[in-house]
């Protein structure tokens, strides 16, 4: 039987112990008929009747015939199964859209869902991942804090052999092969950096993140299509900042770019946030975009479209790959201890600041 067929009876299971739970039921109570929950899911009977049959094995209810199928209260509570999601952040820019599309893949299973952000921190996410170890959790999916250092390598190796199924997100660490959902960074920045060399600049400044993969395949992804064009590299000015210098690096190396006697035409950002800054020095420089500067970036966030300026951008798949990893987890957790993995290709969004030279 596939996987697809094995998550329908799965589903009929979670909607009865949903109802039980919501309803607070103590024992006796008539549970909704198979042809309500066939209406609900728009399965065939023999799909329900499975998941009953799992139900009445596990002793949650009985069945009379010509009566209905009711519910008895377990010996014991039901056990709170529980997920868990840590991210570097939670309650800003594209996070709230990640967290949004976990949320929704897993409202129609029996689960909790907690969350924490790490804050991009090596030591409060070292915090976490003790906390996930010492506690009863079905599984976790994280994006790990400052990714090119993998600072908690030995604690991703525990939870793989505590069979902690987990699932990262926006970096993965090869020495762990595990499931993860990420983009192509290098890719994606290969693809912006490209299209500005075909808009004809040879000018061009690249700033990006280097405590964290992302930032750190976006730089590769960006020199090689450098080297593709045979540019220079003594003619293109690469920034790169960690975390906690965004702000006051962002600044200090926009202004020196703009000091140049051979001024760059373009500037490749690691991402919205970060470009946010860049464009305040261009304005504060009495420069224009993309008249005198052209802009490309990353994530395709509500910053791309706010005001203005629109800016061309690498989109990320945000809500899509929250989804995708919940589905991943999910099939660890109930199906095989294979680790799925998946690329989202980038794709780049063309909009009004970059124009061509």
């Amino acid at each position: 039987m596939s996987e697809k067929q094995e998550s329908k009876y799965i589903l009929v299971k979670n909607f009865y112990l949903d109802y039980i739970n919501k309803n607070d039921l103590q024992g006796g109570e008539l549970l909704p008929s198979e042809a309500e929950a066939a209406k609900v899911f728009k399965f065939s009977r023999d799909t329900i009747r499975r998941g009953l049959n799992e139900l009445e094995k596990e002793g949650y209810l009985e069945r009379e015939r010509g009566k209905g199928t009711f519910f008895i209260k377990p010996k014991k509570k039901l056990k709170e199964k529980k997920i868990a999601v840590i991210t570097t952040y939670v309650s800003n820019y594209i996070f709230p859209s990640i967290i949004s599309g976990i949320e929704e893949e897993v409202s129609s299973r029996h689960y909790t869902l907690t969350f924490a952000s790490t804050k991009n921190d090596p030591e409060r996410e070292r915090e976490l991942l003790g906390k996930i170890i010492d506690s009863e959790v079905e599984g976790l999916i994280i994006e790990p804090a400052k990714s090119a250092v993998k600072p908690n390598l030995d604690l991703y190796r525990e939870l793989d052999e505590k069979e902690i199924p987990f699932v990262m997100i926006n970096a993965m660490y090869k020495e762990l092969e595990p499931s993860y959902v990420i983009m192509d960074d290098c890719k994606g920045a290969y693809i912006a950096a490209k299209y500005l060399l075909q808009l004809g600049h040879q000018r061009i400044a690249g700033i990006f993140k280097k405590d964290d993969l992302q930032g750190v395949y976006r730089k590769k992804g960006f020199i090689k299509a450098l080297r593709e064009y045979k540019i220079s590299l003594n003619d293109v000015l690469i920034g790169e900042y960690n975390t906690g210098d965004t702000e006051s690096y962002t600044y200090y190396f926009t202004e020196e770019i703009l000091k140049q006697k051979d001024r760059i035409t373009a500037v490749l950002c690691y991402n919205e946030e970060m470009a946010m800054k860049v464009i305040d020095v261009i304005y504060n420089n009495d420069l224009k975009i993309p008249d005198d500067i052209s802009l490309l970036t990353f994530d395709d966030s509500v910053l791309a479209t706010t005001g203005g300026l629109r800016l061309t951008t690498i989109r990320h798949p945000k809500k899509e790959l929250g989804k995708k990893a919940a589905q991943q987890l999910f099939n660890m957790i109930n199906f095989t201890t294979h680790k799925p993995t998946y690329i989202y290709e980038p794709e780049l969004v063309v909009r009004s600041s970059c124009k061509e030279i």
